[in-house]
């Protein structure tokens, strides 16, 4: 039976850790099972000739967690001639890592050349599972997604420096012995990454497709005329608020503005007075990659607000007065988020509203479907407007070039049917 790579690579670094005497110790079934799919062939071979290929099957891996001492010196000193011109700009673990699995892959190379310059049969195989343990290693990352791990177009991004990495690696080899090998296995493994990580991207994209799906079958009517009130009761009343009443400060500045807790509770955020309808924004998170460079050139940009674009200033200047904003915005959820979420369950009970996206970052979805309404004559075709007052592809949209992430702004029309949004006054 065939296995798939990550069980390939699985397998591998499981018989690496068994030692010759572990190896000897078992019968020659047991060694057949693990043998299955690692070695062609293996149902012919004795036990001696079965812990011999084992242990050279796995030799790579073995380099790896030092438990053969053999990386060839020539291989090493590639490697730290080349890691001053190629991890410059490039994560220090990142960095790291790819210049261990290039040893890896140098020494797979090396040891799946027959003597008559033919190829091992497994090593199509052996790519594939190189091309799994990198997939692996950016799925394992630590981020700043809800789930710990790393932002899909930090993966790309991961991604294409590894390769780069790997390609000056290679090239740094060109008058070795083993540069045509090195540079013909090369090939195959960033075909092999490309084709895992479209098969990626490819499942991502059904599973947000999937999920918008669903999520626009259970709507719920929202009438945003009470969430107004809400918010214009709390912002008129600003001079005679306790500190302890921040919390509703902040989610009716989130009703207005529908920026997210870590960009209102940071303390460089900004919102500058332009019209009674619109403020200056800056302080946009979540950015990466072309939006980051678009950011850090133009700070700042117009946004429409639902509420007098006054007490929108007035109000955040509280929160900075009052010491409910910090410098970290990674800090923001760990201080403010426990608070902010009891909060909005009372005033989820209030209004008798079911949702369960109804929370602070809900509030996000509703503030676009106002703002859609009121500023936008309502307009069913809206991604692009969505993504422009929300702060999505911004570097693209400026540029006249396409937006490129068209589901996350669509999913802030998928949870919720906003009403009564005649309230607000366009001056």
């Amino acid at each position: 039976m065939m296995l798939k790579p990550s069980e390939i690579v699985e397998k591998r670094e499981r018989i690496s850790k068994l030692s010759e005497q572990d190896l000897q110790y078992m019968t020659a079934s047991g060694l057949k099972q693990l043998a299955s799919g690692v070695i062609p062939g293996y149902g012919k071979l004795k036990k001696s000739q079965l812990i011999k290929q084992l242990i050279e099957v796995t030799k790579p891996e073995r380099v790896v967690y030092r438990l053969i001492p053999d990386i060839p010196l020539d291989s090493i000193e590639a490697i730290n001639i080349t890691s001053k011109d190629f991890s410059e700009n490039v994560n220090e673990d990142l960095g790291q890592w790819t210049k261990s699995f290039y040893q890896e892959f140098r020494n797979l190379v090396q040891s799946r050349q027959n003597n008559d310059g033919s190829w091992d049969e497994a090593i199509n195989n052996d790519i594939a599972g190189l091309a799994y343990r990198v997939m692996r290693f950016l799925d394992t990352r630590e981020g700043d997604q809800d789930d710990g791990g790393l932002a899909f177009t930090t993966k790309l991004r991961y991604r294409t420096h590894i390769c780069n990495l790997l390609t000056g690696l290679v090239e740094s080899e060109k008058d070795t012995i083993y540069y045509k090998q090195l540079k013909s296995c090369l090939e195959m493994l960033l075909r092999q990454i490309k084709i895992q990580i479209n098969d990626l991207t490819q499942q991502k994209k059904g599973l947000q497709e999937r999920q918008l799906a669903k999520r626009k079958k259970a709507k719920e009517t929202i009438i945003f005329k009470l969430l107004y009130n809400f918010a214009m009761r709390v912002l008129n009343d600003i001079d005679n608020l306790s500190s302890r009443k921040w919390k509703h400060v902040s989610i009716a500045l989130a009703i207005a503005t529908g920026r997210r807790l870590a960009e209102i509770h940071q303390q460089s955020t900004k919102f500058e007075y332009i019209d009674k309808n619109h403020v200056s924004f800056t302080g946009q998170l979540k950015v990466k990659g072309d939006a980051e460079e678009y950011f850090e050139k133009n700070p700042s940009y117009e946004i429409p607000v639902l509420v007098d674009a006054e007490l929108v200033c007035k109000a955040h200047q509280w929160l900075k007065d009052n010491n409910k904003v910090v410098n970290d915005s990674k800090a923001v959820n760990r201080r403010y988020s426990g608070d902010i979420s009891q909060a909005m369950k009372g005033l989820k009970a209030n209004l008798k509203i079911e949702h369960e996206m109804f929370t602070y970052k809900g509030l996000r979805s509703i503030y676009a479907q106002a703002c859609n309404q009121v500023f936008n004559n309502n307009d069913s075709d809206n991604t692009l407007y969505l993504a422009q007052i929300l702060g999505h592809g911004r570097g693209e949209l400026l540029r006249g070039d396409n937006l490129i992430d068209m589901l996350t702004p669509q999913s802030y029309n998928s949870d919720f049917i906003v009403t009564d949004t005649d309230c607000v006054e366009i001056k």
